[in-house]
């Protein structure tokens, strides 16, 4: 075990930005197989949590859905694949909070662009996450601020205390959500048979924000390796502020 957290103390002084979205699982994985041989990423789980998420209480539009992106992302990857994943996104998720990613798509789709299709397939599925956070985003914002009954549009007339309780309510929040949900609310990934599940484990998530003002979950322990191809074309500068120096 001493071994272990010595490997995970080097990993973090020799990387001087980590920021790879909803856990290490998928950007760091690479570096240890501790727990068992590499996996793919689970883009699987990640399709079935979009059309759980977009085609509401309809199980057999659900599972279509599901079907038929699954369908198409065991393609070989190329631009036969893109036109695939266009075509589910064309009829399930048109009109619905991921219809920008299906118009991404179908622009990516249906004129020639020098992008190769690992990126465009890399940023359909970066679209879908970012859905997915902002949607985890707004319900801890809703839920945090239930503590304060009198609160309606507008956050004006709050006290400087309340106003720090509700962010510490929404962090926690999203923090809880990533690490406890039997299923994860960005990745779509069943937790339950996670390595540090299993072994009882401390868990020690963290909000990291990039250049883009994007959120992400840092997680430790390491999750059980993973490969995903698109952590590379992924933004890991941390941001900035206006008055900060460093």
């Amino acid at each position: 075990m001493t071994r272990m957290v010595l490997v995970v103390m080097l990993i973090l002084f020799s990387i001087s930005s980590v920021n790879f979205v909803d856990s290490l699982q998928e950007s760091l994985g690479k570096f240890l197989g501790v727990f068992g041989a590499k996996q793919q990423v689970r883009i699987s789980e990640l399709l079935n949590q979009l059309c759980n998420q977009s085609q509401g209480s309809n199980l057999t539009i659900r599972d279509a859905c599901y079907g038929c992106f699954y369908r198409a992302s065991i393609l070989p990857q190329g631009y036969s694949m893109l036109v695939a994943m266009s075509t589910c996104a064309n009829t399930y998720l048109n009109n619905t909070s991921y219809g920008h990613c299906q118009a991404y798509l179908q622009n990516m789709t249906s004129m020639p662009d020098a992008r190769s299709p690992t990126i465009i397939y890399c940023s359909f599925l970066e679209c879908i996450r970012q859905v997915n956070k902002n949607s985890l985003l707004r319900e801890c914002v809703r839920e945090a601020s239930t503590v304060f009954p009198n609160i309606k549009n507008t956050y004006i007339n709050l006290t400087n205390t309340q106003l720090v309780q509700i962010f510490i309510n929404t962090t926690t929040c999203v923090l809880a959500k990533i690490r406890c949900s039997y299923v994860n609310p960005v990745t779509g990934e069943l937790q339950d048979s996670d390595i540090v599940n299993k072994l009882h484990l401390p868990s020690l998530n963290a909000l990291l924000v990039n250049t883009d003002y994007d959120i992400s979950i840092v997680q430790l322990p390491f999750r059980s390796g993973s490969v995903d191809v698109c952590t590379k074309y992924r933004n890991v500068e941390q941001a900035t502020w206006p008055s900060v120096v460093c």
